[in-house]
């Protein structure tokens, strides 16, 4: 992990040559209060949304628990695993402890783990397959551009793979998987069309929240944005760098190479703070009041509230 983070800043260095702190300073001052406030309220909806992870995938299982609780659950455990990676570890044990302390088994929280990264991934591969067929430059980072055969052909692969993944559920919906001595339950089509529906717009709206920070962008180079977004967040991801530090940030100024380097990066810098760090501070002290308040007032866990 250490060595992706040190790669990571490395090639953020070498994109970032011939700028100064003066001039990314610049930037950052540049940036409108009434952008920033935008985006801390695309901020604040995105992660909403990804509250109805929890809530569909506690559905989809069949255990009814208080809306707050999910979206406790859901909240820290995104900002502990945007932030730290490694997301089977850091959100999976902020959701074993609040969710434990209503009734549900290691079995169900894993279960929720699965379905909730179902539902992420979803939503990336039904944007992706979305992307790469209409949009013929989408497939181009620092430097490298895909043909556009291969491109629009890995796009509709993609989408053929969910159309097939939404075939089995169509004819298996309800049923139980065993998988390595764990159950999964599959959802319904239409539990499933929810799930991509709330992926795509929480991705869309992170991407927004970065857009604004932006100024001067027309709304023409959003779709671009998306995809480098994706991109970016899935390298980030993948290498498990805490919070994508670095490689996140190489990617996305790669995938974007027409806009100025120096509004992206200070764009990308103020989104870290808006998206990353502060909802991280609160996620910890949420979670550190919720492990007190169940030290101090234990709760019923078969009461599900």
């Amino acid at each position: 992990m250490l060595v992706v983070v040190l790669i990571g800043i490395g090639a953020l260095s070498q994109i970032l040559s011939g700028l100064s702190l003066t001039d990314i300073r610049a930037e950052l001052i540049r940036i409108p209060t009434p952008r920033i406030a935008l985006s801390a309220g695309l901020t604040i909806v995105s992660y909403v949304v990804l509250t109805g992870y929890d809530v569909m995938s506690l559905r989809i299982i069949g255990r009814r628990v208080a809306y707050r609780t999910a979206a406790l659950a859901s909240f820290t455990s995104y900002v502990f695993s945007h932030n730290f990676g490694f997301a089977l570890i850091t959100g999976g044990v902020a959701r074993l402890r609040i969710y434990r302390r209503k009734g549900l088994t290691p079995g169900e929280v894993m279960q929720i783990m699965i379905m909730t990264g179902m539902t992420f991934w979803m939503g990336v591969l039904l944007l992706l397959g979305i992307g790469f067929v209409a949009i013929p430059d989408a497939l181009a980072v620092g430097g490298w551009q895909a043909s556009h055969s291969l491109q629009a052909g890995s796009g509709m692969m993609i989408l053929i793979f969910l159309a097939g993944y939404v075939t089995i559920l169509h004819r298996r919906a309800g049923q139980a998987l065993q998988l390595f001595g764990w159950t999964l339950v599959l959802p319904a089509p239409r539990t499933a069309a929810v799930q991509f529906l709330l992926a795509a717009l929480d991705l869309m709206l992170a991407t927004a929240a970065l857009f604004v920070l932006v100024p001067g962008l027309p709304i023409t180079v959003f779709p671009a944005m998306l995809i480098g977004y994706l991109l970016a967040f899935l390298s980030g991801l993948l290498a498990h760098a805490p919070g994508g530090v670095g490689v996140f940030e190489a990617v996305m100024l790669l995938a974007l190479p027409d806009v100025d380097r120096s509004a992206l990066f200070a764009a990308l810098l103020m989104f870290r703070l808006i998206y990353y760090l502060i909802p991280l501070a609160i996620g910890i002290l949420l979670f550190a009041a919720h492990q007190l308040s169940g030290r101090r007032h234990p709760v019923n866990v078969a009461s599900g509230n």
